[in-house]
């Protein structure tokens, strides 16, 4: 088997640049960014948003790197969470919380705090009467306040939060594939009934212009969702008669819409919006061929 068939068999395969490539890419595009050659651990335990938990000796399970810029000058963690606690701020379980260590805490921020031994994430808020608080973000769950009998720590202040990123089934991925292709299907039915209509129609085109009115229909009628100009594309590529005056031409359509702001909306809108009487007729012959 050769190898032009073997290619062939295994189907397109993307091309993955090398780091070089992709540095070089970026560059060409004008896309800044910056080199992540800091390590950050990601630490095994999982604090609670939810009731305070023994905090436990804390274990690195892998590492990481972040830009520079990002990480700054005390050192940074990432600790997975769990519980409920704190979903009212997005946190989920399984998410990362990223904590700068040693951070002062100000009113609002999520800080990582350790209360009698036991770890919770929460935010800190200090009231009118200069009284500390760790505050959950779930209705069903009580803010604690700081007294002077229990024993207080924050181990530092979250930055942000690392959200899971979720892996589609293949079934997931089919759908969305076969959904594609059969709006791709409609689409190209839709242009196939209009350019007969077209053909049966000529004498209600009485300018190039009219090609707008043609798409606004095909639009509002049969759910087309492609660009004004791929549309203008197709509109050239059609079989007209040969005594069709008004071809559609590359800006056209664009020009005609943006010269009427009623275009923009629902075809049953436009009498009342200063259509021509001549548009509606078409758009009306339109509509009844294609529908």
């Amino acid at each position: 088997m050769t190898k032009k068939k073997k290619s062939e068999e295994r189907g397109f395969e993307p091309y993955v640049m090398t780091p070089e490539e992709a540095l070089a890419f970026l560059d060409r595009k004008g896309i800044k960014y910056e080199i992540c050659d800091t390590p950050v651990p990601v630490l095994g335990n999982k604090v609670n948003c939810g009731v305070p938990l023994d905090s436990g000796e804390q274990m690195i399970e892998e590492y990481y790197y972040l830009p520079k810029s990002v990480v700054g000058l005390n050192p940074v963690v990432d600790i997975p969470t769990q519980g409920d606690s704190m979903i009212e701020a997005d946190i989920h379980e399984g998410d990362l919380l990223r904590l700068e260590i040693g951070a002062v805490a100000r009113d609002g921020d999520i800080v990582l705090a350790e209360i009698d031994g036991e770890c919770t994430a929460k935010v800190f808020f200090i009231d009118d009467q200069r009284q500390k608080w760790l505050l959950p973000r779930n209705k069903d769950y009580d803010p604690i306040l700081l007294s002077a009998d229990k024993e207080t720590r924050i181990s530092g202040v979250v930055r942000s939060i690392v959200k899971k990123t979720p892996r589609l089934s293949f079934s997931e991925c089919a759908a969305i594939v076969n959904r594609a292709r059969s709006k791709k299907r409609q689409e190209g039915d839709a242009i196939q009934r209009l350019s007969k209509a077209m053909k049966d129609g000529c004498p209600l085109f009485w300018a190039a212009s009219a090609w707008a009115v043609a798409y606004c229909v095909v639009r509002d009628c049969c759910g087309y969702e492609e660009s004004m100009k791929e549309f203008e594309r197709k509109a050239m590529n059609m079989t007209l008669p040969m005594n069709f005056k008004f071809v559609c031409t590359m800006g056209t359509v664009q020009r005609t819409i943006s010269n009427h702001p009623y275009m923009r909306k629902p075809i049953d809108k436009w009498k009342e919006n200063g259509a021509s009487t001549r548009e509606i007729v078409l758009a009306g012959y339109l509509r009844n061929f294609l529908l």
